[in-house]
């Protein structure tokens, strides 16, 4: 099998990196396939199935998830194609099948390559991203379809019609954040005036000013994160380009509804306790 990724020199992957973080339908070089498994019977070749930090829908988090045994072969075995299934060391409930295609080489290396896994690839999007997006949030779930098929182009396609198409409400949440952090009235001018823009790149040059710092993703302003990422063109970009532009739609725009969802909630919590101590004082 022919590893297209293997041409740019890039190098190896190791086994355990490679379950975790490649999409299917995809072949790697990965440095630690294989060892020799020696025992009174004979000696095989095996695959170690190392444990995996994979998300777990029941715990709602990332887990470590563990295969309960090796997988060995024949010594003369130079291809083979094989099932593992791997369990949260968490809950002991939620499972992860990979189905796989191995061609063994030496010095423990090979190519691996995932026909599919079950649950799908990727970590699950959050419901809190999903209800923003309302009636469009299907339309957001098939970009991170496409996403995780490695289809660059169309995965950022999906994405960037949801970030316009739902514009608005993305800067209406942040409003009401400023307004419950008391932030500056330019701040907030300067974000209504962004919501009457007719595209969402046009509504980042209106603004001039910081959000708060609850918002920012490593003390960067994460709109204008997003106006660089969405500013790219579909048809001037290779489809690896525009994957990795897609990616970081979704992993900046999901901390940011993150983060606004949490500033609400602390907001509530902190709300209650005041009305809690007055009550008493009263």
């Amino acid at each position: 099998m022919e590893d297209s990724d293997t041409k740019d020199g890039s190098p190896p992957l190791f086994y355990k990196d490679f379950l975790e973080s490649t999409q299917p339908s995809v072949a790697k070089h990965v440095s630690d396939l294989w060892e020799i498994e020696y025992n009174s019977y004979g000696n095989r070749k095996c695959i170690v199935t190392r444990d995996l930090r994979l998300h777990c829908q029941k715990c709602g988090g990332i887990r470590t998830f563990r295969c309960e045994h090796n997988k060995v072969f024949k010594l003369e075995d130079e291809i083979v194609e094989f099932n593992v299934r791997y369990q949260c060391g968490d809950c002991h409930e939620e499972d992860k099948f990979y189905a796989l295609y191995a061609e063994f080489a030496g010095e423990g290396a090979g190519v691996l390559y995932k026909f599919g896994e079950l649950p799908p690839f990727g970590v699950p999007i959050s419901n809190r991203v999903l209800r923003l997006f309302g009636k469009d949030a299907h339309l957001f779930q098939k970009g991170r379809q496409c996403e995780n098929l490695g289809y660059g182009v169309a995965a950022f396609a999906y994405y960037r019609r949801v970030v316009e198409n739902h514009k608005n409400d993305i800067f209406e949440e942040i409003i009401k954040v400023c307004r419950t952090v008391n932030a500056p009235e330019s701040i907030l001018k300067e974000l209504e005036q962004a919501k009457k823009e007719i595209s969402f790149t046009k509504a980042i040059d209106v603004l001039k000013s910081a959000l708060p710092q609850g918002l920012l993703i490593n003390g960067h302003n994460p709109l204008v994160a997003l106006h660089g990422a969405l500013s790219v063109g579909l048809h001037d970009e290779s489809d690896e380009y525009c994957l990795a532009s897609a990616q970081a739609v979704r992993l900046v725009l999901t901390d940011l509804v993150e983060k606004i969802s949490n500033l609400k909630q602390d907001d509530r919590e902190l709300n209650a306790a005041v009305q809690l101590l007055l009550r008493k004082k009263s």
